[in-house]
């Protein structure tokens, strides 16, 4: 198991909005008001964010139909996985988070100024996808030097592989407690500001595109921005 700590998070103005689920291009032609809640979040928030990753690998004892045995006796289960894990020699399991602290004060600011509030929320998302970009990033330059490939990254949240099944699968992997995530009995992440996902490691695996694994490929106005 690895905890880093070692990463950079540069978000621009555009970022927050997406992660507000706004158009920046919309926002800039005619809403000066979320732009400026923008910039101001990315001026304040950047300081609030304590980017950690947790990993852990494990080798894969054998496939089987709905179901992926790990060394140790873990499993990984569900069609998805199965699908876009299929030939994995290992697994690498990872939960990333910015910490506590932004979300502390969206919850101290959204009262008194919501549209900050919302911006530091948007800040927020774009902040821990950004983080699990780096960190998937990084795990398939070290496969490479192995001349090994790292499959598309899964995170639990979807028909195929739902939170309720797969977060508990994660955590079963790793401690996440070391960079201070916890999970709920309905296995909501804390902090929110949270991700965790699984890759499959091994000679040719599967890199379909995120949009292509999401529910909400079909209805998602951000798909592929």
């Amino acid at each position: 198991m690895n905890l880093s700590i070692d990463w950079n998070i540069n978000i621009g103005t555009d970022e927050i909005l997406r992660g507000q689920g706004a158009d920046p291009q919309i926002v800039q032609a005619r809403k000066p008001a979320l732009l400026r809640a923008a910039e101001r979040a990315r001026a304040e928030g950047l300081g609030l964010l304590h980017p950690m990753a947790i990993t852990a690998e494990v080798a894969v004892q054998e496939h089987r139909h709905e179901r992926i045995r790990l060394v140790g006796g873990k499993t990984l289960t569900g069609p998805l996985v199965t699908q876009q894990l299929g030939g994995a020699q290992r697994v690498i399991a990872a939960v990333c988070t910015i910490g506590p602290e932004l979300e502390n004060t969206i919850a101290r600011t959204i009262s008194e100024d919501p549209l900050y509030a919302l911006a530091l929320d948007g800040l927020g998302n774009a902040a821990v996808e950004c983080l699990a970009q780096q960190v998937c990033g990084q795990l398939a330059g070290q496969v490479k030097e192995e001349g090994l490939e790292a499959s598309t990254p899964l995170s639990p949240g979807t028909p195929e592989w739902p939170v309720e099944v797969g977060q508990p699968q994660i955590f079963a992997l790793l401690d996440p407690s070391k960079a201070g995530v916890k999970l709920t009995s309905g296995g909501m992440m804390i902090p929110k500001k949270s991700v965790s996902f699984v890759v499959g490691i091994g000679q040719e695996m599967s890199q379909a595109s995120m949009c292509n694994v999401c529910s909400l490929q079909n209805t998602c106005r951000y798909q592929n921005a």
